[in-house]
């Protein structure tokens, strides 16, 4: 009788091992073997300089980091700084938490704290969103998003949208809140 339980303990224990064996091998991998997808390519620390077809600088752009986006060829900057020079007399700063430019586009699309300001116009005159976009060929800045914090010197706005035209300093407001500090 010792012998039959022991076969029977035997018989159980290969079949509980069969069991698991088997079941292991249904199971899926818990690491993945796909690697994540990769940038087309990227910079640390990125400083490109953008001219336009007469040779003249037309945007210095500073980011902590640029990668292209391999499937959409798009590019994709976080802390962004920017020098825009839309004619040799003038020039715009912009700053921002993260930057993209769409394949092909050539607008700039900022988000996060953005910031706008003429490089002459001193630390009281200048323009925040929590996103913005330029559009290079225009020489046009607008809103993307609401609301929209504009300062010049003691004047302080809050608008639903704008379009500022770089060219000719000009800017279209709508549903503007406002007030004035005097001096």
């Amino acid at each position: 009788m010792n012998w039959r339980w022991i076969g029977i303990a035997a018989l159980l224990a290969a079949l509980v091992v069969g069991y698991g064996t088997l079941r292991e091998r249904g199971a899926k991998p818990v690491a993945s073997s796909v690697p994540p997808p990769q940038p087309g390519y990227y910079l640390e620390g990125a400083v490109i300089t953008q001219t336009r077809e007469d040779g003249s600088l037309g945007m210095r752009l500073i980011a902590s980091r640029i990668e292209q986006r391999r499937r959409s060829d798009a590019i994709v900057m976080t802390s962004v700084r920017a020098s825009y020079f839309q004619a040799p007399e003038r020039e715009w700063l912009l700053s921002a938490q993260h930057g993209l430019v769409p394949a092909d586009s050539r607008i700039l699309q900022l988000q996060g704290e953005v910031e706008l300001r003429p490089a002459q116009g001193g630390e009281t005159s200048f323009l925040r969103a929590d996103a913005l976009a330029l559009d290079t060929q225009r020489n046009v800045a607008y809103s993307t998003s609401s609301p929209v914090t504009m300062r010049f010197g003691q004047h302080a706005l809050t608008v639903n949208s704008f379009v500022a035209d770089l060219s000719t300093e000009k800017i279209r407001l709508e549903s503007v809140n406002g007030r004035y500090e005097p001096q």
